[in-house]
């Protein structure tokens, strides 16, 4: 809209309707008001006396007011009545609403007031110079005052406190100022208030006063008015240039609008167009509406466009990334080509490149070329090492240093340029030219213009005037969309035309597939593939790109993906069996249903590769195995009718499939579908005429749905029908049908003994070991006899079966140790171990019993089991007999120690001691004279010794024990113990009591208590009392060479002839016996220690026959008679060995029940 009038007078101010529809003008003495969308004069306001400098609308368009030279403010309504005046003390110089309410700032010369509608009367502030200018905040918190001065005062509207003063540096007055929105596209996103002097420059602040721009902005004018639109997004300004300039939001300049002829005083902006109304001092009133136009470039999924006319915003659709370039500078052209963009700014061109993506995956695009230079151009293209510029006819190519490389010209002017790849440096461009006058014909040209090649290649000839065009994947087809709006489709290599499409406006073909094409018009999307009937859809806009399943549709200023089915397509290619091509499509983007639908029409056709690959697109990992099992029967050269059978049957076409498996004669196959399908009705039906085999065949698979179907019983009478006793006896297994398999058995023959030892364990489960026996008797499994035997422990059966079978002896006596060591009847265990061949776990049995007893601090449990180790070792057959002595001898010194140390534990633990003092002395000097057995406390041994000791009067002992703790690490509960008795011992003798020291019966010699187990004289060993631990009056002698054990035992127990040997015994001079000595011995005081072999048999003489020696037969150990009796009496055993006739009688009958 455009409207024009002379007038007498300066156009003072403008104002329009908050809804856009009114234009108020204030001049001369009266206000016209116009219909902005027709340009006519509405009606014509006279208020006022003198010149009307300014008038403004209230933000709901319900008030409207002017104030002029008369120092009168009007209110008036939106149906042009005047409501209310107000007056200041001068001529009123600006006016503006509140954008919030219905309150007017009024500035006059020399004050300011703020009218409300709920307050009668209007307070004015004086200020200190004239005002010119006024504006408020967009939330109407804050208002702004412009003073000739150049001085700008920021108030708050509640209270009217003064926030702060800004001061322009030139001191000029201010005749033009205006707050501009907050917006989040642009760098500082806060709303800024722009101020403009007569000293020529413009400056940015924000509400608090601080400057928004660092630098100011220069004009070359004196500015008279501004306003800021598109909701803060661009800024017009204007003054004594005679023009009106268009800014962005932060002063940079992007053109002019309009050049008057004069000075320009007021602009004011539509608040719901770009309409523009200016006003001149010549009385000029014009109306500019602006329009801008798109920017943009896009090169498969990049697109860049311009966005605030200064900056550049590059986006990835594909991966949904962008990045914004700030150029400072009027974007006027772009171009993207793969990592390259180019830009032309007012005076020169940049040229950017991508970089490396970042980790966080957003792009990164640096400015690698600046050409400077006035380039005027309608067409721009980048190459990888050139760019194309394009005016009129003339095509221009310039590397990215701004050197000219050559130049097209063509017949008439360009229409289209574009550029479609080619190697770097070698691209090629598309180009379609216009008819115009000069030419006879009317036609068009489309051309091939390589960069390297300064000849252009005509590829084909249009009868109309060009406006779109685009060459195929392949370079095989070209599209053209002429000013009649039909597409064209060519074949290049043979120019001949395809196929054409009426109501087009663009064209696009896919940059991925060379049979895809997509055309726009009347709002619709149409996809067309290989001469198909096209796809439509519903768009916005017009097609600009199309890549994979994505079209690039452009919409007024931006261009958007849209996502484009291509199922219409697939199918096309499908029902003509051109599966490649419909794979190609499907891999642009397709829904799973139809990767499948192509996948199963694929490999009924056995194109098996295709099928492949669709089947892998999905993860259908079922018919990928159906894949590699038909390749492998069509390798082996399958019938194909079979093949299409499990094809079909994978489907779960199970009528078609089994048609198929008839058709290639596998009958079989069609009984095993339908039989898992439990189909039997349709089974029977189809294998009606089948052989006798298939009949039971067919009865197996119902025996075996019956069973799946939780009839079991039904199940089984199917199998035993059928012949299947292994999967009926199965069912009457898990189902425990005794009845059922008494039946089965009788009918079951002989000869199938694994069925028959199935059923035999089954009875053996249940008990019945009656029927079992007869049973595994029948077949002659005598193994399996004996293990019912066994789990029914019914050994006495066992051992029959055993004796008679020898090769069963282990399957016997195994589990028979078990249950013996587990009743803890461990001698009787020892044998059957023995019998079952297992000495190995003889071994191990004893020795976990001993670790375990020693763990436990059970001492004498730990003697026991040691002493029965060392005679296993002694039975050992497979060591020799040095090793089984030696390990006989550490087996029994731990034993003889275990068995000592378990009075000293019971000393320590238990508060009422049962040994006497005396006792406790010597099986501590039995024990600390031993080699070091681990698991014996040293310092209990010693503790005992030395309390005890001193107890008795053994100060020597005493001492030699605390010696000895000296060396040991206590217990923190003995310390102070061991301290204060070391302390009394030194107040006692060096000696020990008389009484108390040690007589050896072999050489007479009395030996201290610290001298050890032998004497110190003739060392030889003491022999103790495995109770008290007194030494017995015994001599070890030997016999002499030539006269064997039994011999000499003979002579021993011969009445003695002529004894020259003294009844007290200190004629014994010899430990080697003759045979007349042997005549001569008392048979009363020899005492005969028959060892086990290898150790050999030990002969000892009673030097004091009225102390009476006890002699274990088992353990041979010897004890003075009476404390053995004693003993006897308390434990029913030997206190070392615990062996006893009674034990021994029952040891003896298992024996014999186990060797029987």
């Amino acid at each position: 809209m455009l409207a024009s009038e002379f007038l007498l007078c300066c156009i003072f101010d403008l104002a329009f309707k908050p809804d856009g529809s009114e234009l108020l003008v204030a001049v001369d003495v009266c206000i016209w008001i116009y219909n902005v969308l027709d340009g006519t004069l509405v009606v014509t306001l006279d208020g006022h006396k003198d010149l009307v400098f300014a008038v403004a609308y209230s933000y709901d368009g319900e008030l409207f007011a002017s104030g002029g030279a008369d120092k009168t403010v009007i209110i008036w309504t939106e149906q042009h009545e005047a409501i209310l005046k107000y007056t200041h003390n001068d001529s009123v110089q600006c006016l503006a609403f509140s954008p919030i309410g219905s309150f007017l700032l009024s500035c006059a010369v020399s004050d300011f007031g703020l009218w409300t509608k709920t307050e009668k009367s209007v307070n004015k502030q004086r200020v200190s110079t004239r005002c010119t200018s006024c504006a408020w905040s967009s939330d109407g918190r804050i208002y702004a005052i412009a003073l000739y001065d150049g001085t700008v005062i920021l108030r708050s509207f509640d209270g009217g406190k003064e926030l702060t003063k800004l001061s322009r540096p030139s001191g000029e007055a201010i005749w033009a100022m205006a707050f501009g929105a907050a917006r989040l596209t642009v760098g500082y996103t806060g709303e800024i208030l722009a101020v403009a002097d007569w000293g020529q420059t413009v400056m940015f602040y924000d509400l608090e006063g601080k400057q928004v721009v660092l630098e100011e902005k220069k004009l070359d004018y004196d500015p008279t008015g501004m306003d800021f639109f598109n909701y803060g997004q661009y800024l017009v300004m204007c003054g004594s240039n005679r023009r009106i300039t268009l800014y962005n939001r932060e002063g940079t300049t992007l053109g002019t609008v309009a050049e008057m002829g004069s000075w320009v005083w007021s602009v004011k902006t539509n608040p719901v167009s770009n309409v523009i109304a200016v006003g001149c001092v010549d009385g000029t009133l014009a109306c500019f509406q602006l329009k801008f136009g798109a920017v943009h470039g896009l090169h498969k999924e990049r697109y860049a466009y311009r966005e605030n006319m200064t900056e550049v915003v590059v986006q990835h659709f594909g991966k949904q990334t962008f990045i914004k370039l700030h150029c400072n500078d009027l974007v006027r052209k772009i171009a993207i080509y793969r990592n390259k963009l180019a830009v032309q700014l007012s005076n020169r061109i940049h040229i950017y490149r991508q970089i490396m993506e970042r980790e966080d995956g957003k792009m990164e695009y640096r400015l690698v070329e600046n050409i400077v230079g006035p380039y005027d151009c309608s067409l721009l293209v980048v190459c990888m090492r050139h760019i194309v510029l394009c005016s009129d006819k003339y095509l221009q190519c310039y590397n990215h240093k701004g050197m000219k490389i050559r130049d097209w010209v063509l017949d008439s002017l360009i229409k289209y340029i574009k550029v479609i790849g080619g190697p770097s440096g070698k691209e090629t461009l598309l180009v379609g030219d216009r008819n115009g006058t000069v030419r006879t014909f009317a036609y068009s040209l489309v051309y091939k213009i390589f960069m390297d090649n300064p000849f252009p290649v005509r590829i084909v000839q249009v009868k109309h005037e060009v406006f779109c065009l685009d060459i195929s994947h392949l370079r095989t087809k070209l599209a053209v969309v002429d000013r009649r709006k039909i597409c064209s489709v060519y074949e290049i290599s043979t120019k001949q035309l395809l196929f054409q499409e009426p109501h087009c406006d663009s064209v696009a073909w896919n940059d991925d597939h060379d049979e895809l094409l997509c055309f726009s018009g009347n709002d619709t999307l149409s996809i067309k593939a290989n001469g198909f009937t096209p796809s439509k859809q519903d768009i916005t806009g017009m097609v600009v790109g199309f890549s994979g399943k994505r079209a690039f549709c452009l919409n007024m200023f931006r261009v958007s993906a849209v996502d484009v089915p291509l199922s219409l397509h697939l199918h096309k290619f499908v029902e003509k069996n051109e599966f490649t091509k419909a794979y190609e499509i499907a891999a642009l983007g397709v829904t799973e249903n139809d990767w499948k639908h192509l996948a199963i029409k694929a490999i009924e056709a056995f194109d098996l590769e295709v099928a492949k690959k669709a089947f892998h697109r999905i993860k259908d990992y079922r018919f990928l195995q159906l894949v590699s099992d038909i390749e492998e029967m069509k390798n082996s050269n399958e019938n194909p009718f079979a093949m299409l059978g499990y094809i079909k049957a994978y489907q779960n076409q199970f009528y078609e499939a089994a048609h198929c498996f008839q058709k290639g004669n596998k009958e079989e196959k069609a009984l095993e579908m339908f039989t898992e399908l439990r189909m039997f009705d349709q089974a029977e039906d189809f294998l009606s005429s089948a052989s006798g085999d298939t009949q039971k065949a067919l009865i197996r698979r119902k025996a075996d749905w019956a069973k799946d179907s939780n009839e079991p019983r039904v199940a089984a009478e199917m199998f035993i029908a059928s012949g299947d006793y292994d999967k009926a006896i199965s069912l009457i297994i898990d189902n425990d049908w005794f009845d059922m398999m008494l039946n089965v058995m009788r009918h079951i023959d002989t000869t199938e003994t694994e069925l028959l030892k199935t059923i035999g364990d089954y009875l053996v489960r249940r008990k019945e070991y009656g029927i079992a026996a007869q049973l595994f008797l029948s077949i002659n499994d005598i193994e399996s006899l004996i293990d019912m035997h066994v789990k029914a422990k019914q050994w006495d059966d066992a051992f029959v079966f055993a004796s008679q079978y020898p090769q069963y002896k282990e399957n016997v006596f195994l589990p028979y140790a078990h249950y013996l060591a587990e009743n803890d009847k461990f001698e009787e265990a020892q044998h059957a171990f023995h019998l079952a061949g297992h000495d190995n776990e003889a071994f191990y049995v004893l020795e976990q019993l001993a670790d375990n007893a020693l763990k436990e601090r059970r001492y004498r449990d730990a003697a026991y089991y040691n002493w029965l180790l060392g005679m296993e070792y002694l039975h050992n057959d497979d060591i020799s007999e040095a090793k089984k002595i030696q390990k006989y001898d550490e087996k029994l010194l731990k034993a003889e120690g275990f068995y000592a140390y378990d009075a000293i534990h019971r000393y320590f633990s238990e508060p009422f001691a049962s040994y006497s003092p005396e006792a406790l002395v010597n099986i501590g000097r039995f024990i600390a004279f031993q080699p070091i057995i681990p698991g014996i406390s040293q310092v209990e041994v010693f503790f005992t010794l030395a309390k005890q000791g001193k107890t008795l009067g053994a100060y020597k002992l005493a001492r030699y024990a605390l010696e000895q703790l000296s060396y040991l690490k206590v217990p923190a509960r003995l310390e102070a113990l061991i301290e204060t008795a070391t302390i009394l011992i030194r107040a006692t003798p060096f000696t020990d009591a008389e009484e108390l020291l040690l007589m050896c019966y072999k050489c007479g010699s009395t030996n201290p208590l610290v001298g050890g187990n032998s004497c110190i004289q003739c060392k030889n060993p003491f022999v103790f009392s495995f109770i008290s631990f007194e030494i017995l009056p015994l001599v070890e002698f030997a016999i002499a060479d030539g006269i064997s054990v039994d011999e000499a035992i003979k002579l021993i127990k011969a009445e003695s002839m002529n004894s020259s040997l003294s009844k007290d015994g200190k004629t014994l001079d010899i430990l080697t016996l003759d045979r007349e000595c042997l005549l001569a011995l008392d048979k009363s005081q020899v005492l005969i220690v028959e060892n086990s072999p290898p150790l050999k048999t030990r002969f000892y003489y009673n030097i004091i026959p009225e102390i009476a020696v006890s002699k274990c037969d088992s353990c041979q150990h010897m004890f003075l008679m009476d404390d053995f009796e004693l003993a006897y009496l308390k434990h029913g055993c030997c206190p070392f060995c615990r062996s006893s006739s009674k034990e021994s009688g029952k040891a003896s009958q298992a024996e014999n029940r186990v060797t029987t």
